[in-house]
């Protein structure tokens, strides 16, 4: 069976004063290590579609469950493009305010 994708939790403002993000578990913080953890859970998910694809062609696995993780790969993709492009625009718009 393929693992569901995790939740990113929200960003609290208490966690932001003790140091330890909403999101981080294992005593990691920062938005950056978020972000990482992110980041490393889209490349679980391309991971585990590759490996279900490999299976389902050599006749060992499922074609249902290789479209299933095709299909959770694809989504986490364009939702990581799309919160990229997001950040990118508020960036520029930030840098392009005139004090």
């Amino acid at each position: 069976m393929i693992p569901p994708i995790s939740a990113i939790q929200p960003f609290s403002a208490a966690s932001a004063t003790s140091g330890v993000s909403g999101a981080a578990s294992a005593g990691s913080s920062g938005f950056s290590n978020v972000i990482g953890q992110a980041l490393d859970s889209v490349q679980q998910t391309q991971t585990a579609a590759s490996q279900a694809e490999a299976l389902a062609a050599a006749g060992q696995g499922s074609a249902a469950d290789a479209m299933i993780a095709a299909t959770q790969a694809s989504l986490a993709t364009q939702v990581t493009v799309a919160l990229t492009t997001r950040a990118v625009s508020a960036f520029t718009d930030v840098m392009n305010l005139q004090l």
